[in-house]
């Protein structure tokens, strides 16, 4: 198949959905990349706003965030080259993982990775907007890297009627309702990510459409989300992690800083990992 860059080899599809395919191609010097293939179905509202993502994704650099490679257009698609994360994402981990469960280790060590990753963001004042595990890569070296910046959301709105499979699953309930999105926001998919590692599905997974997650939502937060089960295995730091941030009322959720500093069991590693940067 020719994808408009006689540089790129494609070998499989790695995967599709609503905004495209993802490829998994030979590059330059044999190197093994990823190709996401986005179809523009409306230029005139959809071109600007991938580019801007475009753009977003080509200014960041870390350790836990994809590499951009470079991105061009072709047919009616806007391809994005990307290094290949060759170990799957955390949701096949999820997958594998669900008879038995997580370690501690690799919870924290999965945890610190997506922190560090999204304070980057943060700090450079940059939303992620679309966290969710499909959307968090594992390397070669089992750490994981975050995609996806929100680009297949221009296909598929988190507010959208239908099935609430997928993103709807990790919106934060502003993001939902359509409100405009906030840093807190990021924080409730984390949230949410971190319980599903825990427990093996989302804490919403019994809706089946949008408004079942709705008033799921509503009524599971409540007064505290239910943590018990997590409490009981991986102790106190876990749950109440859970519980702060899958917190429905957006001043009262806790911040990304917040949760950096909430336990020296969580920080002291944080800052080991933080200050062992390897570019």
């Amino acid at each position: 198949m020719d994808l408009g860059d006689p540089s790129l080899k494609p070998i499989k599809v790695l995967g599709t959905g609503t905004f495209g395919r993802v490829f998994l191609c030979k590059y330059r010097n044999n190197q093994m990349v990823c190709v996401k293939r986005i179809i523009v179905q409306n230029p005139k509202q959809d071109m600007k706003m991938i580019m801007e993502e475009v753009y977003i994704i080509s200014q960041v650099r870390h350790p836990n965030i994809i590499q951009f490679i470079g991105s061009f257009v072709h047919s009616g698609t806007v391809n994005i080259i990307m290094e290949y994360a060759a170990n799957g994402t955390l949701m096949d981990i999820i997958n594998q993982s669900r008879a038995v469960g997580f370690s501690i280790a690799n919870i924290l060590r999965y945890f610190c990775d997506i922190l560090m990753g999204l304070e980057y963001l943060h700090i450079r004042h940059v939303f992620h907007r679309d966290l969710k595990p499909a959307n968090l890569l594992i390397d070669l070296n089992d750490h994981i890297q975050i995609a996806d910046f929100g680009i297949s959301l221009i296909h598929s709105p988190n507010k959208a009627n239908g099935n609430a499979a997928g993103t709807a699953f990790y919106s934060a309930p502003e993001v939902l309702r359509g409100d405009k999105y906030d840093y807190k926001s990021d924080v409730w998919s984390l949230g949410c990510i971190l319980y599903e590692m825990c427990v093996g599905h989302s804490p919403f997974s019994q809706a089946h459409n949008m408004d079942d997650l709705v008033y799921l939502i509503k009524v599971l937060t409540r007064h505290k989300l239910n943590c018990s089960f997590i409490r009981n295995k991986y102790g106190s730091l876990w749950a109440n992690l859970c519980e702060q941030m899958i917190t429905t009322n957006l001043q009262q959720r806790i911040s990304l800083p917040e949760v950096l500093s909430m336990d020296p069991a969580l920080t002291i590693p944080y800052y080991n990992k933080y200050f062992d940067y390897k570019y």
